[in-house]
């Protein structure tokens, strides 16, 4: 192991955050870590690297384990070159190299004086020395250095500036850089993916996964971002009612083992609650009679029964409904050569024209700074375009979103928002609508300046929806959404009527969401039909790339199997169906058995008998391989079951 949590209790005032928690990260593991906003994934981070401390429970680390984060990142300030900045991540080869340089100057003067044993000592320091610098990669540190800069989007103009002159988005990503060029245990990531573009996202993927398969390097990664997710983890561990769950493979492997899961604790709990209720039955109608000594028993039996729990529901559920105040015409926007951009810089893009109809839902991709949010404000009429025009059709209500809510005074209440919307709204009836969006009780009166990203991007999203609007323009409406809340989101939206405009850098979103794709590159717009798969294809033939390098295979006939008797069909699917009902009975059984191990493993006088303890450890290493070899069965039946054997 890298580090273990046992047992971790935490709490701020009133809002517990962890009751108990334990779990353990394995070397070489790239774990992201979910769960709704305000569950405790960013305090999760702190107690793993000690700037949290615990109410209870501890932390264990294994000798030699380091961790990096941006929390304790150097903050990017004064004259220092940004190159000189990053670089100096790799302060121990830079060490190894002066070490080398003064051993081979130390060999010359020996040699010279005709001191062959200290000729031989030094040599073979200095091979030491020049094994640690090859075998961590001293020879290649700059091109390391300028690969990583360029990755997340620092060009090489850049390079020579002073950090402390860099804006707010290059400072990020200075920090991000010199993370990532470190030689820490684990990286600690919390939404890394914030101020890097779709380019700087895919280098950081392929960082990360080359950094795991070479195992050079493990990390906990805290991100909203689905295709991240399923790109580099092999773990999820899910943050949800003060607890830890661990679930084997990526975000997809992840949603389907947590419902088989909850399945699975549904039906066990179900099955214990009908034992429990016919136990104290029996109790009931024996303890007085002639059963007494089996009634009492029974009694003793389920005073020590350890309680299945049903999987609990989240009580508060964002609710995304877009509903039209009225239906626009089917042509709903014309850009006729506009020009976006400022009078002091000049325009952004070359004028860009298209006719946007109803029910279109377009994409604005490109890198960071291109003129994605100018261009959607110059489109809503919050700037003035430099040339063209922005033509809206017959009928259209506009409804923007800006998740920072620049336009509403910090010193209105949640309230006030909506009242403002409708003067005449009874108090009792805008409360509920802000309970849709997740504000109850006395949040509703919170000021907005107080308000986080997550709360202030609810809170606008909610005056969208109760303006009622037909043509939405979204500036990164998913930014600071948890994971469950952004995938209501989608749902929202493709069920909306309306017509959308948005920018975002999330690719899954984007590729379900959008019926098009305006692309920006360099200063021009083009239009594409299709989402970001679609795109991506694009690109990739551009550059010559095979797309698609799968030998066309011409249909089988129809398997024999398939032409047999409904008899065989039926005990195929029989067989199918027990296959699974077995899987999951063992993946139950061995998940009973980890918690076992781990309630143990908590216990304060196991860490006192060495030998209990590492067959502990042993025995829970044997357990999670079983685990996830299960798991790996079990979706493999289900799959089977669902898509080989005739329904």
């Amino acid at each position: 192991m890298l580090y273990r949590l046992e047992r971790v209790h935490k709490a701020f005032g009133a809002r517990t955050v962890f009751t108990g928690a334990t779990w353990q990260h394995d070397p070489g593991r790239v774990v992201g870590l979910v769960g709704r906003n305000g569950a405790g994934k960013s305090t999760l981070l702190g107690i793993v690297q000690g700037l949290v401390e615990p109410d209870a429970g501890r932390v264990l680390l294994a000798g030699g384990t380091t961790f990096a984060s941006l929390e304790q990142a150097v903050e990017p300030e004064g004259d220092e070159p940004l190159r000189d900045f990053v670089a100096r991540a790799q302060e121990g080869l830079r060490g190894l190299e002066v070490q080398m340089r003064r051993l081979e100057e130390a060999i010359a003067a020996a040699s010279s004086s005709a001191h062959a044993g200290s000729v031989e000592s030094l040599l073979a320091e200095h091979d030491a020395a020049r094994e640690r610098f090859e075998r961590n990669g001293g020879y290649e540190a700059d091109a390391r250095v300028e690969r990583v800069l360029l990755g997340v989007g620092l060009p090489c103009e850049t390079w020579g500036r002073p950090v402390g002159e860099l804006s707010g988005g290059q400072k990020h990503r200075a920090q991000i850089a010199r993370l990532l060029l470190g030689d820490a245990s684990v990286l600690l990531l919390d939404e890394p993916t914030n101020h890097l573009d779709v380019a700087g996202l895919e280098f950081l993927e392929t960082w990360l996964v080359e950094r795991k398969n070479a195992g050079a390097q493990a990390a906990l990664v805290v991100s909203h971002d689905r295709q991240f997710l399923n790109a580099v983890a092999d773990r999820i561990v899910e943050v949800a009612h003060g607890l830890l769950e661990d679930y084997p493979g990526d975000y997809d492997a992840y949603r389907r083992l947590k419902a088989e899961r909850d399945r699975l604790r549904a039906k066990a709990a179900e099955e214990q609650k009908k034992l429990v209720e016919r136990t104290e039955d029996f109790i009931r109608r024996n303890i007085a009679g002639q059963k007494t000594r089996q009634a009492q028993a029974r009694r003793k039996m389920l005073a020590k029964l350890e309680r299945v729990e049903a999987p609990r529901e989240d009580a508060n559920e964002v609710v995304f409904r877009f509903e039209e105040a009225r239906a626009s015409g089917d042509r709903v926007l014309e850009l006729r050569g506009l020009v976006p951009g400022y009078a002091e810089t000049g325009p952004l893009l070359s004028p860009v024209s298209f006719l946007l109809r109803r029910g279109e839902r377009v994409a604005l991709w490109g890198p960071n700074g291109c003129g994605k949010t100018t261009l959607l404000k110059t489109i809503a009429r919050l700037l003035a375009p430099l040339g063209g025009s922005a033509v809206p059709g017959t009928g259209v209500l506009v409804g923007y979103y800006d998740q920072e809510m620049r336009d509403l005074p910090s010193s209105w209440t949640v309230l006030d928002v909506v009242r403002d919307l409708d003067p005449s709204l009874l108090d009792g009836e805008a409360r509920d609508f802000l309970a849709l969006f997740d504000f109850r009780g006395d949040e509703v009166e919170q000021r907005v300046g107080t308000l986080s990203g997550g709360e202030k991007g609810r809170l606008s999203l909610a005056r969208i929806v109760f303006g009622g609007a037909n043509l939405l323009l979204l500036d990164e409406p998913t930014n600071h959404l948890d994971l469950d809340s952004r995938e209501r989101l989608e749902e929202a939206l493709l069920e909306f009527e309306g017509t959308i405009v948005f920018v975002s850098h999330d690719r899954w979103f984007v590729d379900r969401i959008a019926t098009h794709v305006l692309e920006i590159r360099g200063r021009e717009a083009s239009l594409w039909p299709g989402g970001f798969t679609e795109l991506s294809r694009r690109r990739a033939a551009e550059k010559g790339a095979v797309t698609d390098s799968s030998p066309t295979t011409p249909a089988d006939p129809e398997p024999r199997a398939a032409r047999r008797p409904d008899r065989q069909a039926d005990r195929q699917r029989t067989k199918a169906r027990r296959e699974v009902e077995s899987l999951e009975a063992e993946v139950f059984r061995l998940e009973e058995r980890i918690r076992e191990i781990d309630a143990a493993l908590a216990e304060p006088a196991a860490w006192k008998d060495g030998p209990r303890t590492r067959q502990l450890t042993l025995s829970r290493d044997e357990a999670r391989r079983a685990l996830d070899e299960r798991y790996a069965s079990w979706e493999a039946a289900v799959r089977k079951l669902e898509q080989e054997v005739p329904a």
